[in-house]
């Protein structure tokens, strides 16, 4: 119906888990000749019958682990169940470089903090995998518009003299804390 599109983007939650629905939107893209993305924390390996274009992977660094007796988002309270659970494919290196070497295209989008307390972790991260400069996007950690307000400085400075590009987090300015926009 929509012969215009001609991108595709997979996104929400972990969509690498739906491994039967992405293989057969993969199928309608290369029938459309749609180039398809992914968004992924890279969690799961995840094979298709046409290599997606371009996954974009947020590895989940410490920094992501879920803090006990906080509310999530979706107003569930986190337990130790669901630490675990986070933990257990937080960041699974065998399942990213699986995924960079089988689909077409990759970068890397870590999320760093306004102290960029993490940048010793994502680097290290980088060295095992062997990831080059050029594929590393940063991403400024807010949940809210505000917090977001405080890392965008002081990430947009140490991307530039690291030799890293900067991704923004548009929906997070436009909404705020709005879900499901």
């Amino acid at each position: 119906k929509h012969p215009h599109i001609s991108e595709m983007m997979l996104t929400g939650g972990s969509p690498t888990m739906h491994s039967a629905l992405v293989n057969e939107l993969t199928h309608l893209a290369n029938e459309r000749d749609i180039f398809i993305t992914i968004e992924t924390e890279g969690s799961h390996f995840l094979t298709t019958d046409y290599p997606i274009d371009l996954l974009s992977i947020s590895p989940k660094f410490s920094n992501s682990v879920p803090v006990v007796g906080i509310e999530t988002p979706q107003g569930a309270i986190t337990d130790q169940k669901m630490v675990d659970r986070h933990n257990k494919f937080r960041l699974n290196k065998d399942a990213i470089k699986k995924s960079i070497d089988y689909h077409n295209d990759y970068h890397i989008k870590p999320v760093l903090d306004k102290e960029l307390s993490m940048v010793e972790e994502v680097e290290e991260f980088l060295k095992d995998l062997k990831i080059p400069d050029h594929k590393v996007w940063a991403m400024p950690a807010g949940d809210d518009r505000e917090s977001l307000k405080e890392s965008y400085g002081p990430v947009m400075n140490f991307v530039r003299d690291r030799g890293w590009r900067f991704t923004g987090r548009a929906h997070i300015m436009a909404f705020d804390t709005e879900r499901e926009v």
